[in-house]
């Protein structure tokens, strides 16, 4: 396999082992939406970088093509971040509990 196919085996692995109610999957419908050009892998780790942001790296990854859709916001509204510290508290176990 290519470097470019192993690491859409690993992101197909990382969807069919979440589904869109867990906050993992939540965060992917965001993430599905939103179009990020660049460097995306340093965007993504960003995230893990700074996690009590979380509502900010979002925002950003919306914002990013200056286009901002109905999918996002959609996207962005099921995730019901009134509170993220409880999201991300509930988001890494998610996170740890990958079978991958």
């Amino acid at each position: 396999m290519t470097p470019n196919q192993e690491a859409v085996a690993g992101a197909i692995a990382v969807l069919l082992s979440t589904t869109p109610e867990e906050h993992l999957g939540k965060l992917l419908k965001v993430c599905l939406a939103a179009k990020v050009e660049g460097d995306v892998t340093a965007k993504s780790k960003e995230l893990f970088g700074r996690t009590e942001e979380l509502a900010y790296w979002l925002h950003e990854v919306i914002a990013e093509d200056e286009k901002y859709t109905s999918e996002e916001w959609l996207a962005l509204g099921d995730m019901e971040l009134n509170d993220v510290e409880t999201f991300v508290a509930k988001l890494l176990p998610d996170i740890e509990a990958l079978s991958l």
